[in-house]
């Protein structure tokens, strides 16, 4: 069966037709902080600083963030192997930008007009219209920079979606027609699994392990994996570039299904400088 991905600004009632969906297809549902403890429990990370990972964007510079990129990477990793099982009904932003080309996952956005928004918020919490806006626009704002600062990508762009809904444009609460058309299109037959697109999703899930393997030495690395072949392109001081290789080497063939490996270097200027070679 397939997967399905869904996202939406807040207090857009997308979490809600999410699970009403999975209901109604008898899937799974889960979300990115659904997955927080399963994620503390393997990688020995607290679940508040994993949390705080999925609002804040990591800095570029240690000293100005508590975020470490890796915390990024071991959600990543769970909600990857977690996807693998398929019939899966999926809320949220994190990973979504590594299963774009997984032709069974139906990807959607949901729309939903800013004064449903602001109503929603406002009903929820008891608050004022004013402030009810204000909340919403600063979610949105920090969202979009998450998204950007993490996946240099605009997470609003529908191209990075198969379907996108706009829900309260044709009359006041249309999300029965949302979960309707979900439901309608994922029984096409472009959305069911394929042993290519399986085998597309088996690697990524290779990839993702590798990287989290690996995130303690060097977080910002690329992997791609091809049915157990890994290739590995990292940065590294010349001077130790083959301790590095070898290292990197010894853990990843640890790894279960893992028959080769391979590494590219790009020989990191600015360290080598600061090392005087």
């Amino acid at each position: 069966m397939s997967i399905i991905t869904i996202t939406a600004g807040s207090y857009s009632n997308g979490k809600q037709i999410a699970k009403s969906v999975a209901k109604r297809l008898k899937y799974e549902y889960t979300d990115s902080e659904m997955i927080l403890s399963l994620v503390s429990s393997e990688f020995d990370v607290t679940e508040s600083n994993l949390a705080r990972a999925l609002k804040e964007a990591p800095s570029g510079v240690g000293m100005f963030s508590k975020i470490k990129p890796e915390y990024i990477i071991f959600i990543e990793t769970l909600l990857a192997k977690y996807l693998l099982k398929n019939n899966i009904i999926y809320y949220g932003v994190v990973g979504l930008p590594l299963i774009q080309e997984i032709s069974h996952v139906l990807k959607v956005r949901i729309i939903a007009r800013l004064e449903d928004r602001i109503k929603n918020k406002m009903k929820l919490d008891n608050i004022s219209q004013d402030k009810a806006s204000k909340i919403i626009k600063k979610e949105d704002e920090e969202q979009t920079k998450w998204a950007a600062a993490v996946y240099d990508t605009n997470i609003t762009d529908p191209k990075l979606y198969d379907l996108a809904i706009n829900i309260g444009h044709i009359k006041d609460d249309d999300m029965e027609d949302a979960i309707e058309t979900i439901f309608s299109s994922v029984k096409h037959k472009k959305f069911q699994p394929m042993t290519y697109s399986l085998s597309c999703m088996q690697n990524i899930v290779m990839s993702c392990s590798v990287r989290a393997t690996l995130a303690d030495i060097d977080s910002k690395m690329q992997v791609k994996s091809d049915e157990g072949t890994v290739y590995i392109y990292t940065k590294a001081v010349k001077k130790k570039a083959q301790n590095k290789a070898l290292e990197m080497k010894q853990k990843v063939m640890e790894i279960e299904g893992v028959k080769y490996v391979e590494i590219y270097m790009d020989y990191d200027l600015f360290s080598t400088i600061a090392h005087g070679q």
